[in-house]
């Protein structure tokens, strides 16, 4: 007898749904889904519900949803979505609004710096907003229970002598809960102000904190991914936002609800609409769904393990992504079987792949080299460093001018008497660094050249002392002419006194009580010495690293010439005179590229053969360092052999 398709589906939906409750117990199957759905405020497909219960359900499209729907259909704890066709919690039904109908209570507290425990706040500071509109604000010291640590009063400027009339949590507590009511709780590193309310909550009324969380440094790392500072300063700072408040409850939630405004703005510019969808958004650094592939295992399988580089492409031949692999076949299968752990962006990726192509290299080192290259010329959409070779920034000092000043630039120029430092790889914290020192050795930051005159109204800087004012002749050019060979030595690697003077000033300033003072100067040792690190690493990069490098299996080696740090020349070992031709290159261009600095366009394979020299794997390669111009092609005869 044969069966109707629609029968058999329902009868195979049937079965299904007995190998879940047989499996899962039947109510454990339904608290399994409770469980994956309540960190899931937006809801989940039901293909990604059945992935979670069940290895696979066949071929039929149609026997997931159905097998969801009977399995929770009928439980008022679930609720469905017709127009996303998305199953979540019913309890979550309310946090479908419109972002800028939402409800959120941005909160900031101050601790006596323990643990999480009863009587540790020391101050609660919020602001009610609505949607990205802020209302009013709630604020409160408290008294706790243990004294305030040293460290923790130079932090937050609150003492002992500030709080010791202050309320306890239990009288402040209630005040705040009706502050809150049922709005989204927002904060900065959510974990630690939720954990420390949660815990006082329990304790004084006996249920904790039930309210949703929203946490800006969770959203700072969804839509600022480029961002390498997230500190609360740092993203107050990259907006342009006051950080005057610093470490006291109120201020803090303010800047934290100001960059919570511009997420909001961020997040409705990128489709995410709705308060539901953000939550769910922040909370999903991985994606918690199995992988939708196109690519049959056998296809994988059949790929060399050789270096290399993969090509990905959609099912219309369109590039999506380059990588390079030491072994391609264990790297490109690595994307298929990650799991629920695997990133978001990368679930995305693979679910438009549907072709790989590969291209095998000799070695490591060219799999890089040809990544790169690639990258740069194709641009697929899904690299992260796609558009350019990676971003530089230089430290110029413009030597002819009778007061130079520090400034930061993205090119070189041909003109003499310009020092430059650098090329430094991402500027962050060099603005700051560069604006340390000039303040430190009182160097001018304004533009243009100086006519200095005796009755120059200064500026502003010149009038609260962080500039020498050589303007109106307060100092004279070789007094100016001090400070900048101080500049120079410390851009070249030897500012151990500069460090000193910073330290000596922000252990005065603390002394002093000036705690603001003394916080900016240790952010500006932190800049000044991570500065001091790029600056030596660079040197030694540029200065040690001459030599050969002969990559790739014996016969077929290739040789990369390494000057000065750079890429200089590329040559098969295997090609008649090729030894002679890499000593007459060396004598030719050793001391030019000494001499020479680092061009933009070198920056990119600079990078790659230095982090390769640091990783490499000794077996696949011989190395022949090169002291002066004068090598000989038998000196270079052991790298073809």
């Amino acid at each position: 007898m044969r069966v109707r398709p629609a029968i058999a589906s329902e009868y195979m939906s049937k079965v299904w749904l007995g190998v879940v409750v047989a499996s899962f117990g039947g109510v454990s199957a339904r608290e399994k889904l409770y469980s994956y759905l309540a960190d899931r405020p937006a809801g989940a497909r039901p293909d990604e519900l059945v992935g979670l219960l069940l290895r696979g359900t066949g071929s039929d499209a149609e026997l997931g949803p159905r097998l969801i729907r009977q399995l929770i259909g009928n439980d008022p704890n679930f609720s469905f979505e017709p127009a996303s066709g998305m199953w979540s919690l019913a309890r979550n039904g309310s946090l479908r609004v419109p972002l800028d109908d939402a409800h959120f209570v941005v909160v900031d507290l101050e601790t006596t710096g323990g643990r999480v425990g009863p009587g540790v706040i020391t101050e609660i500071g919020a602001y009610r907003m609505h949607g990205g509109r802020i209302l009013e604000s709630f604020e409160s010291l408290v008294r706790p229970i243990g004294p305030i640590t040293s460290f923790v009063t130079r932090l937050t400027s609150i003492t002992n002598e500030m709080v010791r009339d202050a309320p306890r949590i239990e009288d402040v507590l209630p005040a705040f809960r009706d502050f809150l009511g049922d709005a989204v709780m927002v904060a900065h590193n959510a974990a630690f102000d939720f954990s420390h309310l949660d815990f006082e909550f329990r304790r004084i009324f006996g249920i904790g904190l039930l309210n949703p969380v929203l946490c800006t440094l969770q959203l700072s790392r969804r839509l600022l991914p480029s961002l390498r500072r997230r500190r609360l300063d740092a993203i107050a700072e990259h907006f342009g936002l006051s950080t005057a408040g610093r470490h006291r409850g109120l201020g803090d939630a303010r800047m934290t609800a100001e960059a919570l405004s511009i997420f909001l703005e961020m997040a409705g510019a990128m489709g995410v609409g709705r308060l539901d969808r953000l939550l769910d958004m922040q909370a999903r650094a991985a994606v918690g769904r199995r992988i939708e592939r196109h690519v049959p295992p056998e296809v994988i399988a059949a790929l060399p393990d050789d270096p290399g580089v993969y090509l990905m492409r959609n099912e219309r031949g369109e590039l999506l992504y380059i990588g390079k692999a030491n072994r391609l076949r264990k790297r490109v299968a690595s994307y298929f079987n990650a799991g629920l752990g695997i990133k978001a962006k990368t679930a995305e990726l693979i679910s438009h792949v549907h072709q790989i192509e590969t291209r095998i290299t000799a070695s490591t080192l060219e799999a890089a080299l040809l990544e790169a290259r690639l990258i740069r010329e194709l641009k697929p959409p899904y690299n992260r460093m796609l558009k350019s070779a990676p971003r530089a920034s230089f430290i110029k000092l413009d030597l002819m001018d009778d007061f130079p000043r520090l400034t930061i630039t993205p090119g070189l120029s041909t003109r003499r008497g310009v020092l430059y430092a650098g090329p430094f790889i991402g500027a962050a914290g060099l603005g700051r660094a560069v604006d340390a020192l000039s303040r430190l050795l009182g160097l001018r930051t304004c533009a243009g050249r100086l006519a200095p005159a005796e009755d120059f109204p200064p500026c502003i800087r010149g009038q609260v002392g962080r500039c020498a004012m050589p303007c109106n002749l307060t100092i004279g050019e070789d007094d100016y002419a001090a400070r900048v060979r101080r500049a120079v030595e410390f851009i070249r690697g030897r500012g151990g006194s500069i460090a000193a003077q910073l330290v000596g000033a922000r252990d005065q300033a603390a002394a002093a009580m000036r705690f603001e003072e003394a916080d900016r100067n240790h952010r500006d040792l932190g800049a000044l010495v991570v500065l001091s690190r790029r600056v030596n690493r660079l040197a030694q990069i540029v200065t040690e690293n001459n030599l050969v490098i002969a990559a790739g299996p014996p016969g077929a080696r290739t040789a990369y010439v390494v000057l000065s740090g750079r890429l200089a020349m590329t040559d098969s070992l295997d090609a008649p005179g090729a030894l002679d031709r890499i000593a007459k290159f060396i004598e030719e261009r050793y001391d030019a590229f000494r001499a020479r600095p680092v061009a933009r366009i070198e920056l990119d394979e600079m990078t790659i053969v230095a982090r390769w020299l640091r990783e490499r794997d000794a077996g696949d390669s011989r190395l022949a360092y090169i002291n002066s111009p004068r090598v000989t092609a038998d000196e270079l005869a052991a790298l073809a052999s």
